[in-house]
């Protein structure tokens, strides 16, 4: 029989290890990837927090993903799902807080919501809006989410890369909200509010995303300026 060979880990794609307890205490994000790695085949967990309190409305969404996306929840009180258990939805499923009652502040949950990447292949995701009185889609935003060929993360999305689901969830949040004609239902008439961006805080994810790109050129131009001479 022919020995089998785990083979060493890939410079670009170095072994890290994270707590996700300890991960939580500085996300802004209800999902933020624990670990750098986007390119075809990388296996993508990332940590969802959610907590209760007065005013708390999180409302939902329909997201569709080519991939499955297994949930794992490590810790939760006032949930429908607790601590331990594992699940794996539809690839068309409803997202939203996992509280029967969102105003209850002792209500909490934290999972790690885990896909693996597509190899050689495209990957498509949607992010659906609904109605709330009669749950029919009032308007959707779908993007490419191929991942990038192995080894070639870094030349595609740059050297602190940020992970496309969240930017392209919050893109499509923006539009739904400025077009009143979409949160308008042609089937009930019922006229939507505005999708709650900031219980989700997606939007602090991709300004922060952003900011830790640009400083990581600014320090990449400092390093390669030439040294000033006296």
């Amino acid at each position: 029989m022919t020995e089998r060979v785990i083979p060493p880990p890939a410079g670009d794609r170095e072994p890290q290890k994270v707590n996700v307890y300890r991960f939580v205490h500085t996300s802004k994000t209800q999902l933020a990837p624990l670990f750098p790695f986007f390119d075809e085949g990388s296996i993508v967990p990332c940590a969802a927090t959610f907590k209760g309190g007065p005013g708390v409305e999180y409302s939902r969404f329909q997201h569709f993903n080519t991939v499955d996306e297994i949930v794992l929840t490590f810790g939760a009180q006032g949930a429908r799902k607790g601590g331990g258990m594992v699940r794996v939805g539809p690839r068309l499923h409803m997202v939203h807080s996992p509280f029967e009652d969102e105003s209850n502040p002792e209500n909490l949950a934290v999972a790690v919501i885990t896909q693996r990447q597509s190899v050689a292949k495209p990957q498509k995701e949607e992010v659906r809006f609904v109605c709330e009185k009669c749950d029919r889609r009032l308007a959707m935003g779908a993007y490419d989410a191929t991942p990038p060929q192995r080894g070639k993360q870094r030349e595609a999305l740059g050297a602190v890369p940020a992970f496309s689901t969240i930017k392209e969830s919050l893109s499509a949040a923006d539009a739904f909200n400025d077009d009143a004609a979409a949160r308008t239902c042609k089937h009930c008439g019922h006229v939507n509010k505005p999708f709650p961006t900031d219980a989700w805080g997606w939007r602090p994810y991709v300004e922060q995303s952003e900011l830790s790109a640009a400083a990581y050129e600014a320090m990449t131009e400092t390093f390669n300026r030439p040294a000033n001479k006296g």
